[in-house]
């Protein structure tokens, strides 16, 4: 009989399994179902729950809520029964909650608590959805009368015909009959961004996108305006739109207006949203700010418009010169009679106080960024991208609190505590990822079901937050993330919803800063390896840049357009385009080594040196806009010249060379190879050093002044010796021609002596 038993058992167990292979195969065993739960596949059986109002349960209130059933599979899903269930007990910590929400794995046979109803699903065509909308569980069948306040655990399960289960949901509900405890103050910060840009500031048509009615800048201030948030903007918006002055769109100008008007709690992100946290890693110390937009400043922009009742001037003239009016002084010197050229480009202001035509003052750098903001020294990192090092960096940089997420840090007592943290010698803002995630969910939600279930959770967790301490109420920090989309009105929606939750409070940034602190340390969470190294190389070409400029009389010329860049190119919007950004880094790069070389050696040809004592004749060239005042650095190679003054300050005009000579000495014979290079006041290197080859013959000088001597001498000698040789043969020749006149005369006397012409003339007439 035994062995009948035992055979029967056998035959029993095979067909069990048999069975269990054919449920299997077609896909609807429990085993099969929960790995399909658990990991939640695209091409899954999925469901989820959305209760009604938040979540949240009163004394009479009936449980209502939707049922949505998707089928991501290729084949139809046949029709079904999910079968919900309600654990009683509430969460008493955080943890707890998580473990329930989002399990490491799960099987039909969870215990998901005690079973509520039962409602019929209908077949569901491959890749669709079905929502059983308006489920309602009587709040007697709910009964939590009698049960202390807080979040309880809400579940379904999917099944089949057979039971089996298909997909399993979990989301959660929260009692409140009315008990008194402290609520959870719950401060909310959400980024007012742009795309990315190249240069660090936004043209005319980029803002007048981005403002338009539908644009994005539009979009994210309609879903913050008349909410308790907290909004971080990009200064650069700021400053772009000041920036075209007169030419800036009108949309523009009225988003900046509505802006300052709406009310919010403001405070400035990084200029451009530059990642503070990659920049500090980067090796940048202290985080770069902008320096000057002085090179983007059009001056034509910011004339004063006439004013309406100012008469325009005739088109017709006038033909007769003397009705034209002199200007007050003269105005002979082709001014425009207000003691200047009538430009605008000075930017000063002055004499307009007393010639109301002068040109109005320019903006300046702290004018375009002005803004009344309502707090400042915040900095916000992109979540799990700190180090400890960072801190300092950032404290050194003036921010004064920098908020990390939750993940980032670790906090002493190991419970949930006030945002507010004290990491070692800086401050901090924990912003908790749970609360964060949640939020960011429901805002982010594509339907109503996705947002009611995304809110359901988030009001579950304030109130275990709540529940955890109930008479130490604390404050909370949630955040968006960069890049949110404002393209739905749950924003504005999430925000309203959690302000009117019982266990929760509005809160403002100013009041979590302020908070108790909580002591805690930084759990180092860098930067991926490769937006690191971008990141290190912008700082390089930053500071390359910084240090070049220490030569010019005005630095900003190059670290204004310079420094834009480098923060526009840090910016967080890059992250979701890593490939343009390295693009865009490499061509930065290359850009401020083609800058560090504006002022340079002239490079010439060899030298050659024939004396002991002389100067090299060398050229600086300046091709910056601005003045540049350099140290000339003199190096030979060996000890056969000698330099004697090695270091010569150059000022060189902009655009243009100087020359320059430096004195040397020649010591031996041969060739010396010597180093030129520049520097700043500072000591900073200025471009790249250069060397020149120069062939010393020391002893030439003299042989060549010894025959000059001697030519000189020869030639005068000759010369004198010619001169005299001259003079000599002068009186010899004049000499022997008084000696030949002279004997001719004596001749002559003889004649007429002897043949008088009277005489010969009486001795004719006789």
């Amino acid at each position: 009989m035994r062995r009948l038993h035992a055979l029967l058992a056998a035959l029993t167990a095979v067909f069990v399994v048999v069975v269990g292979l054919g449920l299997g195969s077609s896909g609807a065993s429990p085993a099969r179902a929960a790995a399909a739960a658990s990991s939640a596949p695209d091409d899954a059986v999925t469901l989820s729950l959305a209760p009604a109002e938040s979540g949240v349960l009163v004394p009479d209130r009936d449980l209502v809520l939707d049922v949505v059933v998707t089928n991501a599979t290729e084949d139809d899903l046949a029709a079904s029964v999910a079968r919900l269930y309600l654990d009683r007990q509430a969460f008493v910590t955080r943890a707890k909650l998580a473990g329930w929400l989002s399990p490491a794995s799960t099987s039909g046979s969870d215990y998901l608590g005690t079973s509520l109803t039962r409602v019929d699903v209908p077949a569901v065509p491959s890749g669709q959805s079905r929502t059983v909308g308006s489920v309602t569980v009587p709040a007697a069948t709910v009964a939590l009368g009698g049960y202390g306040w807080g979040a309880r655990a809400l579940g379904a399960r999917l099944v089949d015909d057979d039971g089996a289960q298909l997909a399993q949901a979990r989301s959660s509900v929260a009692w409140f009959p009315a008990e008194s405890f402290q609520a959870t103050k719950v401060a909310v910060a959400v980024p007012i961004t742009t795309p990315e840009t190249e240069n660090g500031v936004l043209d005319a048509s980029a803002l007048s996108a981005y403002t338009s009615i539908d644009g994005t800048l539009t979009r994210q201030l309609r879903a913050v305006q008349g909410t308790q948030a907290a909004v971080a903007v990009d200064p650069m918006i700021i400053a772009s739109v000041r920036l075209l002055g007169t030419s800036a769109p009108p949309s523009a100008l009225d988003w900046l207006d509505q802006l300052q008007r709406s009310g919010l709690e403001m405070f400035p992100l990084a200029y451009a949203d530059a990642d503070v946290a990659g920049l500090s890693q980067g090796g940048a110390t202290p985080i770069p700010t902008p320096v000057s937009f002085d090179a983007l400043i059009d001056p034509t922009l910011f004339a004063e418009p006439t004013p309406s009742g100012t008469p325009e001037p005739s088109s017709s003239g006038t033909s007769d010169p003397s009705a034209v009016e002199p200007p007050a002084d003269g105005g002979a010197d082709g001014t425009d009679g207000t003691g200047g050229t009538g430009t605008g480009t000075g930017g000063s202001g002055t004499g307009q106080a007393d010639d109301p035509s002068a040109a109005p003052p320019l903006p300046t750098t702290e004018s375009l960024l002005s803004w009344p903001w309502s707090t400042t020294g915040v900095a916000w990192p992109e979540a799990d991208t700190v180090v400890a090092a960072d801190l300092d960096v950032l404290a050194a940089s003036g921010y004064t609190s920098t908020i990390l997420s939750s993940s980032n840090v670790e906090v002493s007592t190991g419970a949930t505590e006030n945002a507010a943290t004290q990491l070692g010698a800086t401050a901090g803002l924990v912003s908790d990822d749970t609360l964060s995630t949640l939020l960011s969910d429901a805002a982010g939600a594509s339907d109503d079901a996705a947002w009611a279930t995304a809110m359901a959770e988030l009001s579950a967790s304030v109130a275990t937050v709540a529940r955890e301490r109930p008479s130490d109420a604390r404050t909370l920090l949630a955040t968006l993330v960069r890049g949110w989309s404002p393209d739905s009105a749950y924003l504005t929606r999430t925000l309203a919803a959690l302000r009117d939750l019982p266990w929760s409070a509005p809160s403002t940034l100013q009041e979590a800063v302020a908070s108790a602190p909580t002591a805690a340390t930084v759990v180092d969470e860098p930067e991926d390896d490769a937006r690191a190294a971008l990141m290190r190389t912008l700082a390089t070409a930053d500071r390359r840049v910084s240090d070049f400029s220490t030569a010019l009389a005005q630095p900003q010329t190059v670290t204004g357009p310079a420094r834009l860049r480098t923060l526009a190119l840090a910016s967080h919007a890059w992250r979701d385009n890593p490939d343009g950004l390295a693009a865009e880094v490499e061509a930065a790069d290359a850009e401020s080594a083609a800058t560090s070389g504006l002022v340079s050696i002239v490079q010439g040809s060899d030298l050659s040196i024939l004396g002991d004592r002389t100067s090299l004749p060398l050229y600086v060239q300046n091709s910056t806009s601005s003045a540049a005042t350099v140290y000339l650095m003199v190096q030979p190679s060996n000890s056969l010249l000698s330099v004697e003054q090695n270091r010569i300050e150059v000022t060189v005009a902009s655009d243009s060379q100087a020359r320059v000579r430096v004195p040397v000495q020649s010591v031996a014979n041969g060739t010396v190879d010597v180093s030129l290079s520049l520097v700043s006041a500072t000591g900073v290197a200025i471009s790249t050093p250069s060397t020149v080859s120069i062939s010393v013959q020391a002893g030439w000088e003299t042989a060549i002044t010894w025959v000059f001597a001697v030519g000189f001498l020869v030639l005068f000698g000759g010369g004198i010796y010619r001169t005299f040789r001259k003079r000599r043969l002068a009186r010899e020749e004049a000499a022997a021609g008084t000696s030949a006149g002279g004997a001719g005369a004596a001749g002559s006397d003889t004649t007429e002596t002897g043949v008088r012409p009277d005489t010969t003339e009486t001795g004719v007439s006789s």
